[in-house]
Parts: C-alpha cells; structure tokens; sequence
C-alpha cells in the first residue's frame, strides 16, 4: 500500500514532529538551575597572592577555613581588616580570586545558581572595546567574596562552574563640535 503525501499530510507530520519536541520532558531526574542570592562581603580590584595568576573559588564552610580565605585575600594588604562574622550553621562563603585581566577591564559576579550538578558561577568581565584606542599598561587580580545560603555537603564538595560573560564595551564617538 502507498501513501501519497499530499501537502495537508506533510502539514500534518511537520506539526506532529514539532509536538514531540514541544512535549519532551526534560532528561529523568534533570531540574532547572535555581538563582541563589547573594551578599557581597568585598570585592578588590586586585588581591591575594600574585604567584596565584589562575582562577580559585574557594566554598568556605567553617570558622577555620574562612580564616585561611581571609588571610590569602588580604595577602598583600599593609594591614589586614578585622574578620567578617558568619554564622556557619545556616551560611556559607564563596571567595572567587578571578585571573589576571587587563587594569581597565571590570569584574563582578553576576548570578549564583544551584542545579543538580553543583553550583554555577556567572560572572560578566567586561573591557573596553577596540574603538576606545589604547589602554593603560596596568594588570589587575580581582577577588570577590560573596555569603549565600548553606547549602547541603552534596554541592559543597562539588567545585563550582565559573561561567563568564565578556563583553566589549565600545566608546561613544567624540562631539567634534562641542569638544
């Protein structure tokens, strides 16, 4: 037996397929990411140790550890600022010291998101564009300490994703006629 495939049947098949993708439930056990909230403790231009170029988040969990954080962060500081307090039973600290980036460019966490699979980071890092000319020479080593919700042992353990956005940021042309 044939079946012509009139042009209201191909309708019909295109419309079904589309369907299908439309009502596909996501994979078993696959949830959406959830935003986490987010309270900035500091954020530095340029901190911690120099010989550490690379990114490093650290998931600060206890009294000890955020000692140790707090100390690397303030590494090359003359003098170190008092200790924040954070009361580890219900929270916990994420200390992001992002890597080496150009003195004019900016840093700044964006989102926190929990999914099944740990935590994301989303930062925006953005510099200035090709038509603002050249750039002074500086470096800089941005950190971020942030205190979000504590979470349970299954996502602290799991080293974040850090997901980063860049951005050019081109200048506005100059008014030639008002200088």
């Amino acid at each position: 037996m044939e079946v012509a495939l009139t042009g209201v049947r191909i309708l019909f098949l295109c419309a079904a397929a589309a369907l299908l993708f439309v009502a596909t439930p996501p994979a078993s056990g696959q949830q959406p990411e959830e935003t986490i909230p987010f309270e900035t403790i500091v954020k530095y231009v340029t901190a911690g140790p120099f010989e550490q170029g690379n990114l490093v988040i650290y998931v600060v969990t206890d009294r000890r550890e955020w000692k140790r954080v707090w100390k690397l962060a303030h590494i090359t500081f003359p003098a170190r600022p008092p200790l924040p307090e954070i009361d580890f039973t219900t929270r916990m600290v994420l200390a992001v010291f992002h890597h080496y980036t150009g003195g004019s460019c900016t840093t700044s966490i964006a989102k926190i998101a929990k999914t099944e699979d740990g935590l994301q980071i989303f930062v925006r890092e953005t510099c200035p564009g090709a038509s603002c000319g050249p750039q002074p020479a500086n470096v800089s080593k941005p950190l971020e300490i942030v205190e979000i919700e504590g979470l349970g042992k299954s996502i602290r353990k799991k080293v974040p994703d850090l997901i980063v956005d860049h951005r050019a940021v081109e200048c506005e042309p100059r008014n030639q006629a008002g200088h």
